[in-house]
């Protein structure tokens, strides 16, 4: 069979997320040829190890699901090492997309460390001047050219008078090294959206303290959030943001909300208040949402290491490092400031013309220029862009890429100009809509957004494929339900996603709830009843806090007999208990005590640790206590905590332990409110030659 005929030639500029699936998918049309030109060593951008930005051990905040590609699922081995974590790191994002583009890219289509200097178009091609890493310098011509360079360009740092002229180093969130490089400093963080919020929960377990300053109200999200709770017993199960949020079933309609109204605020507003707690600042119900997302960041709230400040860095005293805010308030002895303020979108190579033509402004972080649908303009013939928007997800980037690459092949109709300029004046709107900072992103409905690319490929709605598609998999809103053609490697992500949700309603990541809800302080109250009525019962009433710590390291000696505990994403808390014990004869003393406890997001499970004796701030664990599971029936724990079983909740349970002489066995009810755990109780049934009793532990949050 002879080769197909080469008629059309494409320039792709940018070669991470966009620019892979831009070729993938304008090659998959026989007469096109493509070619990524990437300024970096390899493909990939920030998601690669070779590039400036990458941080390896940073987690994605949105599920493996919609950090994915239509066509092709996760690996089966990088599915089993992560286990029950839904969140890959970067480093494993960018092994996706290597693997991706193994697929898909042909090796002689990628120019890396090709900086391309300048595009012109002249006589009905695109003409490309690119410099090599050795600088030469040479030019070749395309019938089209796409632009993928992304957003991620240049990292933004307002400036902040005497900040610069102070002795407190200044990092951008480009550059944020590990957090523990900040044990015990004092750290100020700037900025409102994902990345400050992320800062500064990833701060809290090693910081002395965190100065959180933001300009407007937000959620503090976890990862996951409640799903509801269908059973009715106050049992939610839970699920990542990104699946709870975007389905179809919950949607009014199908079309992108840019100008939500002041009833769709609200009911938005409604909806996040339902699975969130109250944060320090309450949102303004009339007005757009914003959301950051953290797993630590409430927990460091609650433990007293965050302080959140509603208000604006006003200036620094460059001699005492004083900050100073909008607000009035001073915040001193400031270690590094951190700024988490985004960046701005360079476009380098386009000629002063075309940036006019787009009305570029070089200091828009929301829309930086003007297009139709995100993906055309009249004035830049031949050409598109793919990613280059404000929050570029996966979904977004490949639907843009299909629809460009149906526009070249021809299979679709080019929109006319008049179509295309009714679709800049509707940016420029969404423009000055965001210019005054009212919406958090200026293209936040990122369902309505892929259904418009949907409907411009006349695809039909995967719940209309009934007969193909899992329902509970058609009703979200994730790339494996926009693909191509629906082939072995769809029907592999469709059924990774039904596995999540069956997980989901089996109770995995309860217990990831109920360790994000534990931080901070809490309301004790302590019974133990003895097995011979005339032995009495002894009481406990005072406080506990679970204190954000760095995870410890577990030696063989320390860990669960068998146990083999990945170190990575586990998370820490030291319990600290203080209060009075009274014995059934009426004499009271003080009482403390202490325990580690400690999530591991690859087996969704709690454990419990023995404390060491040692210095306030310093203790360590001493051995393994007990694993925490949740229970697969009531019995398991219904004749436990009986003056409490109005509230429901999940119960749990423990392993038996032998503490020699006598043997414990513990029990839990997580009582769940609002997505998180607002009561609980912890209790050991002790049995043994020394010690018959049943101790019952009743917490609920202080205020």
């Amino acid at each position: 069979m002879s080769e197909a005929v080469i008629t059309t030639k494409v320039a792709i500029i940018g070669g991470g997320i966009a620019g892979i699936a831009a070729y993938r998918h304008l090659t998959a049309y026989p007469s096109i040829r493509a070619t990524i030109f990437e300024s970096s060593t390899s493909l990939g951008s920030l998601w690669s190890g070779d590039h400036r930005f990458h941080r390896p051990d940073l987690s994605t905040n949105v599920s493996r699901h919609t950090v994915a590609f239509s066509d092709m699922p996760w690996s089966p081995q990088q599915v089993k090492v992560h286990g029950k974590s839904l969140f890959p790191y970067s480093a494993d994002v960018g092994d996706y997309l290597h693997r991706y583009a193994h697929q898909y890219v042909r090796n002689e289509d990628v120019k890396l460390g090709a900086i391309v200097e300048n595009i012109r178009f002249d006589d009905e091609k695109w003409i490309v001047q690119i410099r090599s890493a050795a600088g030469d310098s040479q030019e070749a011509y395309f019938d089209f050219v796409i632009l993928a360079s992304g957003t991620f360009t240049t990292p933004y740092i307002p400036h902040v008078p005497g900040a610069a002229e102070s002795r407190i180093p200044i990092i951008h969130s480009a550059n944020f090294p590990a957090p523990e490089t900040f044990q015990g400093k004092t750290a100020l963080v700037i900025g409102g959206s994902l990345s400050g919020v992320e800062i500064s929960g990833m701060l809290a377990p090693y910081a002395k303290e965190v100065h959180h300053v933001h300009k407007h109200p937000f959620y503090p999200l976890a990862r996951n959030v409640s799903n509801g709770d269908t059973a009715g017993k106050g049992r939610p199960t839970f699920l990542p943001t990104d699946i709870v949020f975007n389905r179809r079933s919950v949607r009014e309609t199908m079309e992108e909300r840019t100008r939500p109204t002041r009833e769709a605020n609200k009911m938005f507003h409604s909806f996040l208040s339902s699975v969130c707690p109250s944060h320090p600042f309450p949102a303004d119900s009339d007005e757009p949402s914003r959301v950051g997302i953290s797993d630590m960041y409430l927990p460091g709230v609650r433990s007293g290491v965050i302080h959140s400040h509603l208000a604006k860095l006003e200036s620094v005293d460059p001699e005492t490092g004083t900050a100073y805010l909008s607000s009035g308030e001073e915040i001193s002895s400031v270690d590094v400031i951190i700024f988490g303020t985004g960046y701005t979108t360079s476009l380098p190579y386009l000629p002063s013309s075309e940036k006019a033509a787009l009305e570029y402004e070089s200091d828009n972080r929301s829309v930086p220029f003007l297009s139709h649908h995100l993906v055309l303009h009249p004035d830049l013939p031949r050409a598109g862009f793919v990613g280059l928007y404000r929050g570029p997800y996966f979904a977004i980037s490949e639907m843009q890429a299909q629809y460009l690459a149906a526009l070249i092949a021809g299979e679709k109709e080019w929109p006319s100009e008049k179509e295309m300029r009714g679709g800049v004046e509707r940016e420029r709107q969404i423009r000055e809509y965001a210019r005054d900072g009212r919406c958090q992103y200026p293209h936040d409905d990122y369902g309505g957004l892929v259904e418009t690319y949907a409907r411009l490929l006349d695809r039909p709605s995967p719940t209309l494929q009934a007969s193909e598609v899992e329902p509970a998999v058609a009703d979200q809103i994730l790339p494996v339900n926009y693909p191509r053609q629906r082939t072995a490697d769809v029907r592999a992500a469709e059924a990774d996603m039904l596995e999540t949700l069956r997980l989901s309603r089996s109770g995995v990541w309860v217990l990831r709830a109920v360790f994000w809800s534990w931080g901070g302080r809490w309301r004790v109250k302590r019974v133990i009843r003895h097995s011979t009525p005339a032995a009495g019962n002894e009481t406990f009433d005072g406080w506990a806090t679970f204190h954000v710590r760095p995870p410890s390291a577990i030696s063989v000696a320390h860990a669960k007999p068998g146990a083999v505990e990945p170190e990575r994403g586990v998370l820490e808390y030291l319990y600290e208990e203080t209060g009075t014990s009274t014995t059934a004869t009426s004499i009271s003393s003080p009482a403390r005590k202490k325990y580690i406890y400690r999530y591991n997001p690859v087996t969704d499970a709690i454990s419990v640790w023995f404390v060491k004796e040692g210095a306030s701030g310093k203790e360590e664990i001493e051995s393994w206590f007990h694993d925490i599971v949740l229970s697969d029936t009531e019995n398991d724990a219904e004749q436990y905590f009986k003056d409490h079983e109005e509230f429901g909740g999940w119960l749990a349970r423990g392993d038996e332990r032998f503490c020699a002489p006598d043997v414990y066995k513990p029990f839990y009810r997580f009582c769940f409110k609002r997505g998180e755990v607002q009561q609980f109780g912890i209790g050991y049934d002790v049995r043994g030659p020394e010690k018959n009793h049943v101790s019952e532990t009743w917490y609920e949050r202080a205020e």
